[in-house]
């Protein structure tokens, strides 16, 4: 069996071809090319979250299985907050191929989709990206966002000033681009017209209100029914896109709460991201709308990444 390092992750799979990946991911998803049940939430009574995340996509050679761990509390003991790994299979007879560490791939694989939702439903032209949280996932999307949009500046903030401050510094020396650290989330939500949340809050970070007309948001933490990281009334003003509509209507909170309080009904989602994609369904959207895409993952991405990177190492495809 083959272990995959961190390193190998980030060689193999630098944002410009997870960009690609996970725009096919979706199409693939959306023209019925994946087989993925269902992710089955465990979750153990004063311990971790566990999410295990299966999927096929028609005609590779693998199959791959996701699990991942949360457990907010783990900071508190210097752990990680977010843990996971992914197994890859031979689609046939059934061995296990890999092991890849999860760390770097769900990092580059959820900018990446974000980055995808970002061409699709944000303005041609945004100046400052807005980032709310300062860990792998927020550091990710820079890089990823830059695919597809020409940003002048990037704001952030976290709760930790010194870590933020770094943040800051360590941002505009990797991607070349003037950054900033805030002092309040409010700060950062009225400077930007791109917004990122990538936070393992409970709450809501600041309130919908604030968003300034016109803007687009990638929500990509929160995903647990009773986990929210934007307030109903910022739901309630966006034209909203999710990566599963099914998971979405499970696990969601950003979602699912809004729909318990009868703010919103089901139909408040528009559309999938692979349905705008594969053009099953339109969207028109005014220079003052703002948009939303809601994500938690879903395991195509994983697949589709896992098997790119293992055809590289292995110099021909599996």
């Amino acid at each position: 069996m083959l272990r995959v390092t961190e390193a190998e992750v980030r060689n193999l799979l630098p944002f410009s071809k997870a960009v690609e990946l996970a725009r096919e991911a979706y199409l693939r998803l959306a023209n019925g090319k994946v087989v993925s049940p269902d992710r089955i939430r465990l979750t153990v009574p004063n311990g971790a979250s566990m999410f295990f995340m299966p999927a096929y996509v028609s005609g590779e050679r693998t199959v791959s299985v996701k699990i991942a761990r949360l457990n907010p509390r783990n900071s508190t003991v210097s752990l990680p907050t977010v843990m996971s790994d992914i197994l890859v299979y031979d689609s046939q007879s059934g061995v296990l191929l890999a092991e890849i560490p999860g760390e770097s791939l769900t990092a580059i694989r959820t900018a990446a989709s974000s980055a995808v939702a970002t061409d699709v439903l944000a303005q041609r032209r945004v100046e400052c990206l807005g980032l709310l949280g300062t860990g792998r996932q927020a550091e990710a999307h820079v890089p990823a966002i830059q695919q597809v949009r020409d940003i002048s500046r990037v704001v952030m903030y976290s709760r930790d000033k010194g870590k933020r401050e770094a943040f800051a510094r360590d941002i505009s020396r990797d991607n070349e681009i003037e950054a900033s650290a805030a002092g309040s989330p409010e700060e950062v939500v009225k400077e930007s017209d791109l917004i990122v949340t990538a936070t393992t809050s409970h709450t809501p970070l600041f309130k919908g209100e604030l968003v300034q007309n016109g803007s687009h948001l990638n929500v990509i933490g929160a995903a647990e029914p009773d986990a929210r990281e934007i307030d109903t009334t910022l739901v309630k003003r966006s034209i909203l896109v999710v990566d599963s509509r099914e998971q979405a209507l499970s696990t969601y909170g950003d979602i699912v709460v809004p729909i318990r309080e009868k703010a919103i009904e089901r139909a408040h989602i528009r559309a999938e991201l692979g349905e705008l994609l594969a053009e099953r369904r339109t969207l028109s959207r005014g220079p003052d709308d703002i948009t939303l895409f809601k994500s938690g993952g879903i395991a195509v991405l994983d697949a589709i990444a896992a098997d790119h990177i293992l055809s590289q190492i292995s110099g021909r495809t599996l």
